[in-house]
């Protein structure tokens, strides 16, 4: 099991990749930050020639996932992952129930602190499979519609090594 989700897919483009990504930079707010920003435009970030690095342009929500995407003619991979600010938020709120085990060990000594140790665990799941699973999962659906639409995707498959995950 990872700690970050990710997904991987291989697409296949409608058109050619050099009018796929003319029609993304068209939609993205070109900046070097992956920040969110109030904008008419459907992402933000860079793209260029065959490669880019977006997130969606939603306030608050947008900026979980980052998609990153290659393509070479009609074909390429598009990555999604969670970006750096939300791993590291991420990270702190699995860290609180240990940091809370901790205190309590220390005030009431280890004996008296086994009870604490389900919930300590329950509760760095129900972060990591609760808020980080389904974040990533409903941010990455919608910024991989939007993706679609954009620059015409016609097949999108998951990569094999992906599903055995």
């Amino acid at each position: 099991m990872k700690m970050f989700p990710t997904r991987k897919f291989t697409a296949e483009l409608s058109e050619n990749s050099e009018i796929a990504m003319a029609e993304l930079k068209r939609n993205t707010d070109i900046t070097d930050t992956l920040v969110s920003d109030y904008t008419k435009k459907e992402f933000r970030g860079q793209v260029n020639e065959n490669d880019f690095k977006v997130i969606s342009s939603e306030i608050g929500r947008g900026a979980i996932c980052v998609l990153i995407g290659k393509f070479e003619g009609k074909t390429g991979e598009i990555e999604i992952r969670i970006h750096k600010a939300f791993k590291v938020m991420f990270s702190i709120l699995m860290l609180l129930p240990i940091i809370g085990f901790g205190i309590v060990v220390i005030t009431s000594g280890i004996e008296k602190s086994y009870g604490i140790i389900l919930p300590m665990i329950m509760g760095i799941l129900f972060i990591r499979f609760v808020f980080m699973e389904l974040s990533f999962r409903f941010v990455s659906k919608t910024g991989i519609t939007k993706l679609k639409r954009i620059i015409g995707i016609t097949t999108l498959k998951k990569n094999e090594a992906q599903q055995c995950i």
